[in-house]
């Protein structure tokens, strides 16, 4: 008997069920992976899918909670480079998870932000020197020519 699986819909284009949860029509066909990742059927239209299809994990072969630390360095503001070594990861599978979790990011974003009336708008200013002033940098005493 096929086990159900009414947490995850079908991510189909073409089928009658897609987006619909515990419709039924979605069952485990086995798992994979250390995190033992769902691969699924869906009966309405006969597609196989991952539970990580159309989510950021998708195609990762990573650990969950490895990406989540990733993840989580990045928006921390720790570069690519060092979060690569404190996780473990190599840079390119860092530079991977950033393309990746930014387009869904910004999928995201444009989906749940539009149509706004915004009736003021403020900015902060931000002050940095880029180099030093002449006037505080110490003068340099030329050497005699030899």
């Amino acid at each position: 008997m096929p086990v159900i699986v009414a947490d995850v819909a079908c991510t189909e284009p073409g089928c009658p069920q897609r987006g619909v949860r515990g419709a039924g029509n979605v069952i485990l066909r086995r798992t994979y992976g250390p995190d033992a990742i769902r691969f699924l059927n869906c009966r309405a239209c006969k597609a196989q899918f991952s539970e990580r299809r159309a989510t950021p994990l998708f195609d990762l072969r990573l650990p969950k909670a490895k990406i989540f630390d990733v993840v989580r360095h990045l928006a921390e503001g720790i570069g690519e480079r060092k979060t690569a070594r404190l996780t473990g990861v190599a840079r390119v599978t860092v530079n991977r998870i950033v393309k990746l979790v930014g387009k869904h990011a910004k999928a995201i974003h444009d989906a749940l932000v539009k149509d706004l009336d915004v009736p003021e708008v403020q900015f902060d200013e931000m002050w940095s020197f880029v180099k030093k002033k002449t006037s505080t940098s110490p003068k340099r005493k030329r050497l005699p020519a030899r």
